[in-house]
């Protein structure tokens, strides 16, 4: 006999009523994690099913700011003209989620509490400033950055706002896996910047699975800065995200091979920004 009972509210006040219960609560969406992966399901409390609620999808590039429900899902994403007008790189990262099957499924919010250090679309969503609306164990709404979410807090992610002035109108979004299809990313990088004359104005860099958390690249960024896109720049640029895998994770075992791929994927990042082929002549002798 399980004590586990699963409810599927329809409502925010539905909702709101199961999170001021007396019961443990435990929420799934997408559930990519927790019913295909290791996990074993809770064996008392309330399994609340999110995914019968509209207040927690759609995405909105009406205003302003882009607001995105929690529950919103990868494929949703991928697929979002106006989303991909106004924000390419959570674009790029949602498409590189897992299979059509996981994309499907998987979920924004979910993304983010999963709190993986390889999860793609926290990069991007970082370097937008995001920050997320919710309620609390008790029920109240909160509102807080994104870099300040702690994953098991026990806050519910009800919205992702990405504020107007926190990222630039070119972006982009690049992932190294250990194979074509279906990969978790041993390495990926977002960046926004605004791109004019060959040149990156105040550009940011962030990289997931470098370590526990994703963590912008300063020192890389700041070469690019302002600076004519060139050869020579290039590879000091390559030179300064090596230097950045140096500071993240010197001594661990994967430092090595990390501290050259990332210089690959710092070109592939940059023709990605410039919607150009890596192959273009700009990158003739850099590597």
């Amino acid at each position: 006999m399980t004590l586990l009972n699963v409810c599927r509210p329809t409502s925010l006040a539905e909702l709101v009523a199961v999170l001021r219960g007396a019961d443990p609560v435990h929420l799934i969406a997408g559930g990519t994690d927790l019913l295909v992966g290791s996990r074993a399901l809770p064996d008392a409390g309330r399994l609340v099913d999110l995914t019968a609620l509209p207040a927690l999808r759609g995405i909105d590039t009406t205003g302003p700011d882009i607001r995105i429900g929690a529950a919103t899902t990868d494929a949703e994403i991928e697929r979002h003209a106006g989303l991909a007008l106004r924000y390419p790189a959570l674009v790029q990262a949602a498409a590189e989620c897992g299979s059509v099957q996981i994309r499907n499924r998987a979920t924004l919010a979910g993304n983010i509490a999963n709190a993986a250090a390889a999860a793609d679309l926290i990069p991007p969503l970082l370097l937008a400033g995001a920050r997320i609306a919710g309620l609390t164990q008790g029920g109240a709404e909160c509102e807080i950055s994104l870099q300040d979410y702690q994953a098991g807090s026990g806050m519910l992610i009800t919205t992702v706002i990405l504020p107007a002035e926190g990222f630039d109108p070119d972006s982009a979004f690049v992932k190294l896996g250990p194979r074509r299809d279906l990969t978790i990313a041993r390495l990926n990088l977002a960046v926004t910047a605004q791109v004019q004359d060959w040149r990156l104005l105040e550009p940011r860099i962030v990289a997931g699975a470098l370590a526990p958390r994703a963590i912008p690249l300063l020192r890389a960024a700041s070469v690019l800065d302002a600076q004519t896109l060139t050869a020579d720049l290039l590879r000091a640029f390559l030179d300064a995200l090596s230097a950045e895998v140096d500071a993240a994770i010197a001594g661990r075992a994967s430092h090595g091979w990390k501290r050259q791929a990332i210089r690959g994927l710092g070109i592939d990042l940059i023709a990605r920004l410039l919607k150009l082929s890596n192959r273009d002549p700009l990158f003739d002798g850099v590597m």
